[in-house]
């Protein structure tokens, strides 16, 4: 009798056992295939700045056209809307799109802006008015023009300026690695080099 008994609680036990050496591979397949998914997945959507539209895709290495022009936007809003009040969150802000290069170019022209303002007393604002996007592929440069304007209590002046970004996709990021300012309305693309050579 004691033989049946323990015969039957080692079959129980074998039983168990291969349920639940079945249950462990049905386990680490799943783990596996998982882990292969996370390390193949290419596209992840990321609402990062404001104006960015809801469905902008953005890759490891890549990133839609509109994604482009909302951080290339706010950036340039943001260096555009500087004051002795808000200068450290201007600089916070774009800091996360800049290089550090850029950024410290960038913080320093900031710092001597709000210099000049209290200096000035010049308690005005300044803001920035997007009129047009143009990417350039030969020179891999993105060229946001708009108005600059500057406000105070007697009137609302605008300046047409072109912010010249040199930029590039860098693990789900839009990196800017260069930025240059200079008024008017025409930038200095390859169609403007190939010009100014004649």
């Amino acid at each position: 009798m004691e033989l049946d008994a323990r015969n039957q609680s080692i079959s129980e036990v074998r039983g168990r056992n291969k349920t639940l050496t079945y249950a462990l591979l049905a386990l680490s397949l799943a783990v596996l295939l998982l882990v292969i998914k996370v390390l193949a997945q290419s596209s992840i959507v990321i609402l990062q700045t404001p104006g960015m539209p809801n469905d902008s895709v953005i890759e490891k290495t890549a990133m839609d056209k509109r994604a482009q022009i909302a951080v290339l936007q706010a950036v340039t809003s943001a260096m555009a809307s500087v004051n002795p009040a808000n200068a450290q969150y201007q600089k916070q802000f774009v800091q996360a799109f800049l290089a550090p290069s850029a950024y410290t170019k960038i913080s320093k022209e900031i710092d001597a802006r709000v210099a000049k303002q209290i200096t000035e007393r010049e308690l005005g604002s300044t803001y920035f008015v997007l009129n047009r996007y143009e990417f350039d592929e030969k020179l891999n440069k993105h060229f946001v023009l708009g108005d600059f304007h500057s406000v105070n209590a007697a009137k609302d002046t605008a300046q047409q300026y072109v912010w010249e970004y040199g930029a590039h996709i860098e693990n789900y990021r839009f990196v800017v690695d260069n930025v240059t300012l200079y008024p008017g309305d025409r930038p200095h693309n390859t169609e403007w080099i190939e010009a100014s050579k004649k």
